[in-house]
């Protein structure tokens, strides 16, 4: 269920951060919520590793504040619901892969531009796609072992 939940935020979120460059605030509290209630259902994490998967968020957050948004806040508030779902190793693992994904994104797209280095990606698209690529990596350790 938290593969569901997530990948539907991701995919929803990944269409309007493309389009829009924005995150709509109702998405994050509608997911925010189901996560908190399948936690509670399912107890997947414990209360500090919620605890540390959305203080991850908070300082994503507080690094979009003092870089006066060269990663957007929206970017950071999805993180946190992240570490709700994820706790917090999971979401460190999944920030790592994305950031990974991001960089060799942004370098193709410098190198297919003018060369400055001003231009903006919407993060999302990298976050889903970590996520798919880590889930992927697990299905597959479970067939393989």
């Amino acid at each position: 269920m938290e593969t569901f939940g997530l990948v539907c935020l991701y995919g929803i979120t990944t269409f309007d951060d493309i389009r829009t460059r924005e995150i709509r605030v109702i998405e994050l509290v509608v997911f925010a919520i189901i996560g908190i209630i399948l936690n509670l259902v399912n107890h997947t994490n414990s209360l500090i590793s919620v605890m540390g998967g959305v203080a991850v968020g908070v300082c994503i957050l507080i690094f979009s504040i003092l870089s006066h948004e060269k990663v957007g806040r929206g970017d950071a508030c999805i993180i946190m619901v992240t570490g709700i779902y994820l706790g917090f190793l999971n979401t460190l693992l999944l920030m790592w892969v994305s950031f990974v994904l991001a960089a060799i994104g942004g370098m193709l797209v410098l190198s297919k531009s003018d060369k400055t280095m001003e231009k903006e990606l919407p993060f999302v698209p990298f976050l889903l796609a970590g996520y798919l690529l880590l889930y992927a990596i697990h299905i597959l350790r479970g067939v393989i072992i």
